[in-house]
């Protein structure tokens, strides 16, 4: 659980940004990459490349492909008559498709292929436990530091350009970050929750505030609320945990409508 509430705090703040710069369809892509490289590492090891594999190990193989792809999103955004997001379309689909096929040439794995995709309450290896806060840490402290930075070049960056901001490294590593937390968080719980935490926590934000601050404290405490609840519920009810952690922040983004409506009454 405190895996869980680890990656719900930064994602959900993360999130935020994702949302509001209208780039979702990243999240999910590297969430699909994030997993992609991870079947790969237990191909590898099916071919009986386990040396290579154990040497990097399927982190840092995901890891690697996930931040450059996040890395490639930031810099290349368009391409002679193809749109950014549909190459970012091609990246979700490609790595969909390749964990799938790995998964069924992997009789070996097939739990491993399905924990990656959903997610486990009993996966969690030891080091993952403390992996993951100093991920989430170190990521909360460079948006610390860059906060100002990030929110302007992210929401007005024709006056950060104006203003000789160094746009394109900022956006790259406001990138770079999402995909080192997604590479680790996806290890531990699976593509589809970390894809549900930075989803869905900022959006329930957003409909309970509009001052932007909040929204990453409301998002980051709400991340963490769905996670917890979600392996709460796992436990309890025997349920897949990355599909408790979705329904259940899917239930918190229902339930803040409620309020937003009831506000405006």
């Amino acid at each position: 659980m405190i895996v869980g509430a680890a990656a719900g705090a930064i994602c959900g703040y993360l999130g935020v940004y994702v949302v509001l710069k209208r780039i979702i369809f990243v999240s999910a892509a590297l969430t699909q990459i994030s997993s992609f490289g991870v079947a790969m590492s237990f191909y590898l090891q099916s071919l009986g490349l386990a040396l290579f594999s154990t040497l990097i190990g399927p982190f840092a193989i995901s890891l690697i492909l996930t931040c450059a792809a996040g890395a490639f999103f930031a810099l290349k955004r368009e391409f002679p008559r193809i749109s950014g997001e549909g190459i970012i379309a091609f990246g979700f689909l490609i790595a969909s498709g390749g964990v799938i096929i790995l998964g069924d040439r992997i009789a070996v794995g097939a739990h491993d292929i399905s924990t990656i995709l959903f997610g486990s309450a009993v996966v969690v290896a030891p080091a993952e436990v403390y992996i993951i806060p100093a991920a989430a840490f170190s990521a909360f402290i460079i948006h610390l530091f860059l906060y100002k930075d990030f929110v302007f070049v992210s929401f007005d960056g024709e006056a950060a350009r104006l203003f000789k901001y160094p746009v394109r490294i900022l956006n790259t590593l406001l990138l770079v970050t999402v995909a080192v937390v997604v590479a680790v968080a996806t290890r531990a719980l699976g593509a589809l929750p970390v894809f549900a935490l930075l989803a869905l926590p900022p959006l329930a934000a957003l409909n309970l505030t509009e001052k932007l601050r909040l929204v990453f404290v409301i998002s980051s405490i709400l991340g963490v609320l769905s996670a917890s609840l979600g392996y709460f519920f796992s436990f309890i009810l025997s349920m897949p945990t990355g599909a408790s952690i979705t329904v259940c922040a899917a239930i918190i983004f229902l339930l803040s409508i409620s309020v937003r409506e009831l506000g405006k009454a």
